[in-house]
């Protein structure tokens, strides 16, 4: 039997009470007694005694002390720690064994070293009592990269043990890295990665954003984001506005620090507000300025590209649809001037801005009426409805009340003389607020012209059609002049000038002559042929002195006489003339002939001589000139140069009697100076002074007007009291070509010089700040037509012409909309050139471009390899091969050089040597 004891320590003093030992699987009594330990353990130390007995005498019995001797080993060290970085962390570790114990530290397989590294510091406690030695590694502080295993060994004689330790070094996150997916014009979408949680589990993400010239004291934010996202949608930001954006990543330890901030740009979006300040200014009866400043800077959400101009009239009949005029933004303030317009009309404006995105909200309508202008039709139904023979009453209507253009003030009837020899008389006008006139001191038995006008603050509006009357017959008035001459010693002749004023038709003169001495109360009469103007009277009595007088008349009777003269009849007389001077007025290229009939006895001899400066020249007789029997000068086919003082002079033994003739030859009038004064889109203002009237008072004006390229003339007739006229519905942009004639009774005179005049406006141009397509997908493209200027013409006319890449035949499409259109029934995954032609009155502009469309997928098509970079291989050959020709030339050149030379030596020596034989 065995039994074992324990002693006071390993086996050493006294032993303690024997236990028998207990037999197991580890120890075992062997066959021959002897006690088998097998895997020793430290409580196997100790007393043993073996007895042995077989029951005959006594127990035998053998002690033995077991010393065990144990390895270094690690008793107590922590499986996995924690540790904040930066804070000091203490791993300890226990070991007990056979003394001495070494105990060494390790970091991962490196060996720690505190002389080395003063970040570690190693302290080793031994405890005699428990045969333990404690062993603490200090970190001064952790660190990131301390998140590893150490491990502890303790080494004796017998053996070594380790234990591992895992040191979790906690601290806040980093940063993640943050990137941006999209950006609206209002959002923006974010996604981020998050590398290192600090070996803490992440609990939040903050997103905080600004203004990019703001401060972060002045930032928003996005909190406490679930760790669980990785993206986030950031709204309510401000359009066409730049943000710089940065994150933050939360644990249980802290806040990470900033990520790296990302500056973006927003997209633009409509402008949120109106223009502001918009301010109407009539400018003239058609046009009204219109002022405005841009919206508020925090509203206009990007770069306001222009503006558009509602307008529509507000009046009775008017659609109250607007219609829109686009231009370009220049500042901050902005004036645009609608033409075009109708006269004294209310027009309400509302002002729009846009950009790239579209078009914001419209200002609120403000309303303005164009300016008074003339009316633009006469006064209608003009007519005479009482004529005597000095007065006449003229009645008419108002207006078209739609073509007053203004408040009527009131109506100015002109009117004026026309003479028998053509000739006007002076211009007259009366004003009046009524509907009728009645025209007071006219002349007797004359033409008049009359029209009537209608007048507003703005001026004479336009004439009524003329309206021809004529004066009743009156009483005529005296003979403008008389003459009596003795013919004979019993006659004399009497001649004398029709009235002034005839007043009617005459239809015969009384010639009246009497006798002072002669005892007859009563004169006696004779009646005179009208057309004659002399008359013979005969059976007078000789050295007689008689009273000679005449009167003319008319259907209304006598009028009054003339002058009385004093004649007596002589069987000799001197040579008297009986036709009278004065002024003739005759049109050129006219025959005009000067009556000087005489008498005379013996009978007159006539002369007839022209005034040239200061001496009288004899008239020249020739086939243009000639004098008649009666004396009558005849001149033909008379001109400018022919007017002059013209005397006639008849001559006898006993005297001689003149006359003078003042010639005033009519000629067309003269050129007028024509200029340009205003131009509209659609009208051209002319102004002009007049040429010289030619002697005969302007009758009226002829202008003429084209399109410039061509020879279709148009005529429009003015009144001879203008100085300017308006070319109205012309055509816009386009360049017109005027001229100018008066005339007068003689006929129109000179034109004037053609002058060239352009209205307002210009062809289309697409405006290279707005895109060509609005959209474009796998098989259909919207084309932004509204990328076109007008140019202030409206657009006619839009033709589109497309095709795929490399083929020949284009499509066309043809539209008059100025929005959007659609080109359908396109390729997928195909490039196209597109042409674009719009047109207006003042021409056309041409767009060209390109444009792909993507694939079904959304993919887009890599870009079209351009014709110089196919041809780079080309290039590439050419740059290599003309330096290698150019040097094979080269050398070419040379080498025939050389055998020249060679051999012109050679037949320079075969010369020597046969000169030398």
């Amino acid at each position: 039997m065995w039994k074992h004891a324990r002693g006071a320590l390993a086996g050493i003093g006294n032993p303690q009470q024997y236990h028998p030992v207990p037999l197991t699987g580890r120890i075992q009594i062997m066959t021959n007694g002897s006690l088998l330990i097998r895997h020793v353990l430290e409580e196997d130390r100790g007393f043993y005694l073996c007895q042995a007995s077989n029951g005959v005498g006594s127990d035998i019995s053998k002690s033995m002390v077991l010393t065990v001797k144990i390895p270094a080993m690690i008793t107590s060290h922590p499986n996995t720690t924690m540790a904040k970085k930066g804070h000091v962390k203490e791993l300890n570790c226990t070991a007990r064994g056979e003394w001495p114990i070494i105990i060494r530290w390790e970091r991962g397989d490196t060996v720690i070293d505190p002389d080395r590294n003063p970040r570690y510091s190693i302290t080793t406690s031994p405890n005699e009592k428990t045969d333990e030695v404690l062993s603490t590694l200090k970190l001064k502080p952790a660190e990131r990269e301390d998140s590893v295993f150490f491990s502890c060994h303790a080494i004796n004689s017998y053996g070594e043990g380790r234990g591992l330790i895992q040191l979790t070094v906690q601290e806040p996150p980093d940063p993640p890295e943050l990137e941006v997916r999209e950006v609206k014009d209002r959002s923006m979408n974010l996604r981020w990665t998050q590398r290192f949680d600090g070996n803490s589990v992440i609990t939040s993400y903050d997103i905080e954003y600004k203004n990019k010239t703001e401060t972060w004291e002045l930032k928003h934010a996005t909190r406490n984001i679930s760790p669980t996202n990785n993206q986030a949608n950031i709204v309510d930001l401000h359009p066409a506005s730049v943000y710089s954006i940065r994150m933050f990543s939360y644990n249980a330890i802290g806040r990470s620090e900033a990520s790296k901030e990302l500056t973006i740009s927003t997209e633009e979006a409509q402008p949120d507000g109106p223009p502001i300040e918009v301010i109407l200014q009539p400018v003239t009866s058609q046009s009204i300025r219109v002022t405005w400043k841009a919206p508020r800077k925090e509203l206009q959400n990007g770069v306001i590209r222009g503006y558009q101009i509602g307008y529509r009239e507000n009046g009775p009949g008017s659609n109250g649809q607007y219609s829109i005029v686009e231009m370009k933004a220049t500042g901050d303030s902005e004036v645009y001037t609608l033409d075009n317009l109708k006269k004294f009309a209310q027009y309400g404006v509302v002002v729009q801005a846009f950009n790239r995105a579209g078009t914001g909200p419209s200002s609120s309508e403000i309303n303005a009426t164009t300016l008074e202008d003339v009316p633009s039709q006469p006064p209608q139904n003009v007519r005479a409805i009482s004529v005597t023979s000095d007065e006449a009453v003229i009645n008419w209507a108002e207006p078209p009340r739609m073509t007053l253009h203004g408040v009527l003030k009131g109506y100015r009837v002109v009117f004026w003389a026309v003479f028998p020899d053509g000739e006007w008389g002076e211009m007259q006008n009366c004003t009046t607020t009524k509907e009728q006139v009645e025209l007071k001191g006219l002349e007797k038995f004359t033409n008049y012209s009359i029209q009537v006008l209608a007048f507003t603050q703005a001026g004479d509006g336009v004439r009524s059609n003329v309206l021809y009357i004529q004066t009743r017959e009156d009483y005529p008035g005296p003979p403008a002049g008389i003459k009596a001459v003795p013919s004979s010693a019993s006659s004399v002749v009497v001649s004398w000038l029709p009235p002034h004023k005839p007043n009617g038709i005459i239809r015969k003169y009384t010639i009246y002559c009497s006798s002072p001495g002669s005892g007859q109360p009563l004169p006696s009469e004779y009646e005179a042929n009208p057309e004659l103007l002399h008359y013979r009277i005969t059976h007078l009595n000789h050295r007689q002195q008689y009273l000679i007088w005449a009167a003319a008349v008319t259907t209304a009777g006598r009028g009054n006489f003339s002058d009385k003269v004093t004649v007596e009849p002589a069987a000799k007389a001197p040579a008297k003339i009986l036709s009278f001077g004065g002024t003739v007025t005759t049109p050129w290229m006219k025959e005009v002939r000067l009556p000087c009939s005489s008498v005379g006895e013996p009978t007159p001899t006539i002369k007839w001589t022209k005034d040239s400066e200061d001496t009288a020249i004899p008239v020249l007789l020739d086939g243009q000139r000639l004098i008649l029997a009666n004396g009558t000068l005849v001149l033909r086919s008379v001109k400018a140069e022919d007017s002059g003082y013209y005397t006639c002079t008849a001559t006898n033994t006993l005297g001689f009697d003149t006359i003078i003739v003042n010639l005033l030859v009519q000629v067309p009038p003269d050129q007028p100076r024509l200029t340009v004064s205003t131009t509209s889109t659609s009208s051209i203002t002319l102004a002009w002074i007049p040429g010289d009237n030619g002697g005969s008072s302007i009758r009226g004006f002829v202008l003429q007007y084209s399109v410039d390229n061509t020879e279709e003339w148009k005529d429009v007739f003015i009144s001879s009291t203008e100085r300017s006229f308006k070319l109205e519905n012309l055509r816009c942009g386009t360049w017109y070509k005027v001229k100018l004639a008066a005339k007068n009774s003689v006929g129109a005179g000179r034109i004037s010089e053609i002058i060239e005049a352009k209205t307002h406006g210009r062809e289309p141009q697409f405006n290279k700040d707005q895109p060509v397509f609005t959209y474009v997908n796998s098989t259909h493209a919207r084309l932004n037509l509204q990328g076109w200027a007008s140019g202030g013409c409206p657009i006619t006319s839009v033709t589109l012409e497309f095709r795929p890449k490399g083929m020949w035949t284009w499509q066309n499409v043809r539209t008059n909309a100025t929005t959007d259109v659609f080109l359908a029934e396109l390729r997928e995954g195909t490039w196209y050139e597109l042409k674009m032609k719009a047109c207006n009155s003042a021409g056309c502009g041409n767009q060209s471009s390109q444009f792909s469309t993507p694939n079904y997928d959304g993919s887009t098509i890599p870009p079209i390899k351009s014709p110089l970079e196919k041809n780079d291989d080309v290039k590439k050959l050419f740059s290599i091969g003309c330096p290698v020709i150019l040097v094979t030339l080269g050398v070419a050149l040379l080498f025939v050089a050389i055998r020249k030379k060679r051999k012109e030596k050679r037949l320079k020596r075969l010369r020597e040597v046969y000169h030398y034989d």
